[in-house]
């Protein structure tokens, strides 16, 4: 749903319009946190639609776990049982210090949710692929008056050098440490695939190494910019990723849900009916296939 999060229309009109073009489930984003959320479930139980998720940043979850939000009631009163970390500062990514610390926040924001039947997911960004900077950076970064914003730049620098072409997951990167230090049983992971290729890894290998922790997809698709690792928005398709290898590798790894993300500078009501277009296009393929006896590449 922050796909077309700039519909004027409320958020259970939206849920209505995103059933009648077929699709399954949805993933709420912040108008979630602003809408009434008895009317929201009211369309979903209308519709059958299922509440994949809901997207929140981690202080909003600490928040609502203390009292201080109603981000929980919300996920329960429409029957979603899916908290999905989304965008964390950039601070976190620094050093190995920054992401162990990160990670323990993590699994004690994951031990509880699960005592209220909630579960706690993490959406990857680009940033969670670029090089950790060592320790003494970090340190002299804190003591040393210069620019704002200079460590992301090192940082960045590092992950433009190697984005052209996708690789292995690097060891000495955020994603690779949230991997290690994080809950293996209690925290989950939802790929976003058009921010590993401008990351520089390929969603196969992430897929590989992340094995059942992955229970969502995030599918957008980008196509290099003028500048050094630079990628532009593309139609789902039009761009790098390769849709039906990354569904197919999906399908392989038990994936729960693909979520279709699209954030081209169209009109909402377009990309809900491109979204509709494009699966119809690869379920098609699919039937295609299995009537020729191969293998489908969607589950």
């Amino acid at each position: 749903m922050y796909s077309v999060r700039s519909h004027p229309d409320s958020l259970p009109d939206l849920v209505g319009r995103v059933a009648a073009s077929g699709y399954d489930g949805v993933e709420f984003a912040h108008r979630f946190q602003q809408e009434s959320p008895a009317d929201i479930a009211a369309v979903l139980d209308e519709t059958g639609v299922v509440p994949v998720a809901a997207h929140a940043d981690l202080p909003t979850i600490e928040d609502a776990l203390a009292g201080e939000a109603d981000l929980l009631e919300r996920c329960v009163t429409v029957g979603c049982d899916r908290i999905v970390v989304a965008h964390p500062d950039s601070t976190h990514f620094r050093t190995d210090e920054s992401v162990r610390a990160l990670a323990d926040r993590l699994d004690n924001v994951s031990a509880a949710l699960a005592e209220r039947g909630l579960e706690l997911g993490l959406h990857n960004d680009r940033e969670w692929l670029c090089p950790l900077l060592p320790s003494s950076v970090e340190t002299l970064i804190d003591v040393t008056p210069i620019p704002d914003g200079a460590a992301d730049y090192l940082q960045e620098a590092g992950r433009r050098l190697r984005a052209r072409n996708t690789a292995p997951v690097p060891r000495r990167t955020p994603l690779w440490q949230l991997i290690e230090g994080t809950d293996s049983t209690a925290v989950w992971f939802e790929l976003e695939v058009a921010e590993l290729h401008a990351g520089g890894v390929a969603p196969t290998e992430a897929l590989s190494l992340l094995g059942s922790r992955t229970e969502m997809l995030h599918l957008r698709d980008v196509t290099p910019g003028s500048g050094l690792g630079e990628y532009e928005n593309a139609p789902h398709g039009d761009g790098v990723v390769n849709m039906e290898h990354t569904l197919r590798a999906a399908s392989d790894a038990g994936i729960q849900w693909v979520v279709y993300e699209d954030e081209l500078e169209t009109p909402p009501e377009e990309k809900i009916d491109a979204g509709r277009r494009f699966f119809e296009g690869i379920l098609g393929e699919q039937a295609t296939e299995t009537e020729q006896g191969h293998r489908p590449d969607v589950s």
